[in-house]
């Protein structure tokens, strides 16, 4: 299995966790990647103070490749952030990306390299069945009145979107520092931004 195989499965699971709660940036939730590098574990998301007992889902590999969701922890298991210059920036505000470190790196990271999606401030996250796990819903309200995180690729990377009641509330991307096929489609940059 490729390292890029398991992205796309990663990315696929990312954003049923924000849609399953209905809630949306503004009720307190956030998104973020998870990413594995060299044997620690980071999470990256633009808000510089989570609480330690703030709810935190998160992809995780699956066998064969395959992305579950999601593995569930709290702001005590991170240590405190430092400012990032990337990979991730936010790509719908500019505002500063914040990259924290996993105190203790979950048996469910351990292995190859991985990023996924995370969401965080989101009692309830599930991936939604026929998205192949790039759709998380966030919280219990019917689908139609869910927010979602939804992943894709770029040319060079990731993309993860926040959707709720129709707009765009969060859009980061990670570089991946080389080519990929997009699977991105057109009209998720067309979105109307909640302000």
């Amino acid at each position: 299995m490729t390292f890029m195989h398991r992205i796309l499965i990663v990315l696929a699971c990312a954003t049923a966790a924000a849609c399953a709660t209905g809630q949306t940036k503004d009720a307190g939730i956030e998104t973020g990647f998870v990413a594995t590098v060299d044997g620690a574990a980071y999470l990256y998301t633009t808000d510089s103070h989570l609480s330690a007992t703030i709810p935190i889902q998160l992809q995780y590999p699956g066998a064969k490749g395959s992305v579950q969701c999601c593995l569930r922890l709290q702001g005590d298991a991170l240590e405190a952030p430092n400012g990032s210059t990337g990979p991730v920036s936010d790509a719908l505000f500019g505002n500063p990306v914040f990259r924290y470190r996993l105190k203790q790196m979950p048996a469910a990271l351990k292995g190859d390299p991985f990023i996924g999606a995370v969401v965080i401030g989101a009692p309830t996250a599930t991936a939604d069945a026929t998205s192949a796990g790039t759709i998380l819903r966030i919280g219990t309200a019917p689908s139609g009145n869910t927010s979602r995180v939804e992943t894709c690729l770029g040319s060079e990377g990731s993309n993860l979107f926040l959707i709720a009641d129709g707009k765009l509330r969060t859009q980061l991307y990670y570089a991946f520092g080389y080519d990929v096929t997009a699977t991105c489609d057109p009209k998720l940059f067309d979105l109307p931004t909640a302000q």
